[in-house]
């Protein structure tokens, strides 16, 4: 007797395993849920947007009948100084300020020349809204009659100095009636 075993060389048939090209699907599939749902997760979350709280500032230019020329060049406005909410894009107040001062305009800057072109600081905006909305303590009409609504605006002007404000409306023109 020889110590030779047999051995065969053909693949016995389970019956109970499931085909590979059936596997390979399930596997592919669960790898796409996962990445779906990981991206849906991103894109609800947005992990790069910084949404760090910083300090706003909305700028408006008054009219002389608005202001108190301080003498120096610089204005507030008359009386109480004017309350001004901010909000985000889905109308929820996210500060509230007050105006805090100004400069009087040069005749450089056209029809707003002897204006007060004050600001209003907002502390502790959170960061990373796609708009945000101006909303005035009192009534504003148009010349029509038309009350303005909120004024929206966007986080890169709210982070503008005052020298980068006043850049945008050099040669102001008033519009014609």
């Amino acid at each position: 007797m020889s110590n030779e075993h047999l051995v065969s060389l053909t693949k016995t048939s389970d019956s109970s395993s499931t085909p590979r090209s059936k596997r390979r699907a399930a596997i592919g599939l669960a790898a796409f849920a996962s990445v779906a749902v990981v991206g849906a997760a991103l894109f609800v979350w947005e992990p790069w947007v910084d949404r760090t709280p910083f300090t706003a500032r909305s700028y408006s230019a008054l009219g002389a009948a608005r202001f108190v020329d301080d003498g120096d060049g610089s204005c507030h406005v008359e009386g109480e100084a004017a309350r001004e909410k901010l909000l985000g894009e889905d109308k929820r107040v996210l500060a509230t300020g007050s105006s805090q001062g100004g400069e009087i305009l040069s005749s450089e800057y056209g029809d707003l020349a002897g204006h007060c072109f004050f600001y209003t600081e907002f502390t502790g905006v959170p960061a990373g809204e796609d708009a945000y909305f101006v909303v005035s303590g009192e009534r504003v009409y148009t010349a029509d009659g038309n009350e303005l609504g909120p004024v929206e605006t966007t986080e890169a002007s709210l982070r503008q100095s005052m020298a980068e404000a006043k850049e945008q409306w050099l040669n102001f023109k008033e519009p014609v009636d």
